[in-house]
């Protein structure tokens, strides 16, 4: 016995009745131009009902040869107003249906072919009248239920046809009317919960769309904002490459001559940020005029050619800066009474000077001017105030190492420095500037030192911020320790900032290291150029005494030495001396 999958069979009925349905969607389907949904509805009402009927009358037709006339009529009344159901001429197929299947019943009472008038009446005209009421519009079914119940009650006038008890006549005719206003208050009474409905819907439509306009509204607002927070953050991350370039061309050449330094500090912001004019202006000694040290531009040159300097406090926005200490912007240097109209840069249209400051001490200013009106925003002003800061750390280097204002002679590191600078670091504040510090006496320092580990302060009090420690180390020893002090007071700090100030510390550590071996092959260089001089100063004369003089200057000269002496042991000399005599 095999057995039947049950499965194959279901999928073939589903198949089947799909095929039905949409058979019987496609007899019934309305015109494609009819739009509105009270339309449609009638129309594929008219297109079932005619169809069905017509199904029906060629039935009849087939099983009742004695009525084949009657069903012919009826049958092509059916079938001719189906074809118009399927057109953009529906509603006249509507009214053809209806007028004609109730003027035939009618005309059979005129003709005296039906058997009593209150038959004909109930087999034609009450039918027609229910049809009518679903597929008609209102006035349409009130002008055929007017016009039916007109033609009952008036019946025994143009009647042919056998009346069934005297007076019948006006009960078949208030039946009509009694079944017209019936069926046409239920009409009214299914257009007025349509209207509501429509109503309704319209209004929850009307809200929907003012939802919808809300909506789209503050996801534009939203879109524009994160596109601007985008663009934000895309310029800040420019910014903040730039700095990193310009960082790394001053630390490239920071053994270069200071004044040759400074021009390229100059020069590499005004490529790098595409201002025109870049002037560094630094304080003389007796901190009464702010002078120009070095420029990129071709006016910049020709001020510095004459020694352009303006007095602290004086007129422009450099003289400005130099007193207050703050930065200052002309975003119109046309309308900016502080604005000096300088000759040598006439295409400048805004400019802003930012102090050079070590610590709370003005040194100088940067000066900046662009050719473009409101050429600096905030976030410049921020941005190059940290360039400023940078610089300011570079000529204050320079400056404690012996060079002036004026002449900026190479800087020479000297051992007292150095252990200085071992005691020291730099801190970044929250207005963005960068100052040495001491030592912090801090817990969580001398634990990163002593463990090297990281230090994370979970539970901060009034007089310790939360913080995070990260030790600087190389080759497993520590050599510094980076310390972040949060704005917040229960700050939690994430794995992946603890991972982003870990790898920072370890590229430092890196930096270090070959800064320190930079600078001990440097010594190590200058110690046997040293020697070597002194050597080759010392080998150009046989005699004693004037290699021991030479040998006592070049060392006095080389080591700065106040007093230089050398001794020799003369005993063997003078024992061999009293042998020989």
């Amino acid at each position: 016995m095999s057995m039947i999958n049950p499965k194959p069979e279901t999928g073939s009925k589903v198949t089947f009745i799909q095929r039905i349905r949409s058979f019987w969607s496609g007899l019934i389907e309305p015109h494609g131009s009819i739009k509105l949904i009270g339309e449609y509805r009638r129309a594929r009402l008219l297109a079932i009902l005619t169809l069905i009927l017509t199904v029906l009358f060629a039935l009849g037709t087939l099983s009742n040869p004695v009525h084949i006339e009657a069903f012919y009529l009826l049958g092509g009344i059916s079938f001719g107003s189906y074809i118009l159901s399927r057109t953009r001429y529906y509603k006249l197929g509507a009214y053809v249906f209806t007028y004609v299947t109730t003027l035939i019943g009618f005309f059979r009472i005129y003709q005296g072919s039906a058997s009593s008038l209150e038959a004909s009446i109930a087999s034609t005209v009450h039918i027609s009248l229910i049809f009518s009421s679903l597929i008609l519009s209102q006035r349409g079914f009130l002008s055929l239920a007017g016009l039916s119940t007109l033609a009952a009650f008036t019946a025994p006038f143009y009647t042919r046809s056998p009346i069934m008890e005297p007076g019948s006549t006006a009960l078949t005719g208030g039946v009509v009317l009694g079944i017209g206003a019936i069926l046409y208050g239920t009409q009214v009474f299914r257009a007025a919960i349509e209207k509501e409905r429509l109503e309704e819907l319209t209004q929850a439509n009307a809200e929907l769309e003012e939802v919808k306009s809300h909506l789209e509204q503050r996801i534009v607002l939203r879109t524009q904002e994160l596109e601007k927070a985008n663009q934000q953050v895309q310029e800040r991350a420019a910014r903040f490459q730039v700095a990193s370039e310009i960082s790394r061309d001053i630390s490239a050449n920071i053994n270069q001559d200071p004044q040759d330094l400074l021009n390229r500090i100059t020069q590499t912001i005004s490529e790098k940020l595409g201002f025109y004019h870049v002037g560094i202006f630094l304080f003389d000694k007796n901190r009464e005029y702010a002078v120009l040290r070095a420029s990129n531009s071709a006016g910049g040159q020709r001020m510095l050619n004459r020694q352009h300097q303006l007095k602290i406090g004086g007129t422009g926005v450099v003289g400005y800066v130099s007193q207050s200490g703050r930065p200052r912007i002309s975003l119109d240097t046309g309308s900016d009474a502080v604005y000096f109209n300088n000759p040598d840069l006439p295409e400048t249209h805004s400019e802003i000077a930012l102090p050079l400051k070590y610590g709370d001490r003005t040194i100088g200013v940067l000066d900046v001017q662009s050719t473009e009106a409101s050429a600096f925003t905030e976030e410049d002003a921020n941005f190059l105030s940290t360039l400023a800061n940078q610089i300011a750390i570079i000529i204050n280097t320079i400056m404690s190492n012996g060079a002036d204002t004026g002449s900026f002679a190479s800087p020479r590191v000297s051992v007292r420095n150095r252990q200085s600078a071992k005691q020291t670091g730099y801190s970044y504040l929250p207005d963005g500037t960068i100052s040495t510090t001491k030592p912090l006496q801090n817990s969580s320092i001398d634990q990163a030192i002593a463990t090297g580990d990281p230090v994370i302060l979970a539970r901060p009090t009034k007089e310790i911020p939360s913080s995070l420690t990260i030790p600087v180390k190389f080759r497993e020893q520590v050599i510094g320790v980076i310390h972040v002090e949060a704005a917040e007071a229960n700050r939690k700090w994430t794995d992946d900032e603890v991972s982003i100030i870990q790898s920072i510390s370890d590229r430092a550590s890196f930096a270090i290291e070959n800064a320190r071996l930079f600078e001990e092959t440097e010594r190590r260089a200058e110690r046997e150029q040293l020697i070597a001089k002194v050597t080759s100063r010392i080998g150009e004369s046989n005699n004693v005494e004037k290699i021991l003089q030479t040998t006592i200057q070049e060392l006095g000269r080389s080591l700065g030495a106040t007093r230089t002496f050398i001794k020799l042991e003369t005993t063997a000399a003078s024992a061999d001396d009293d042998a020989t005599g």
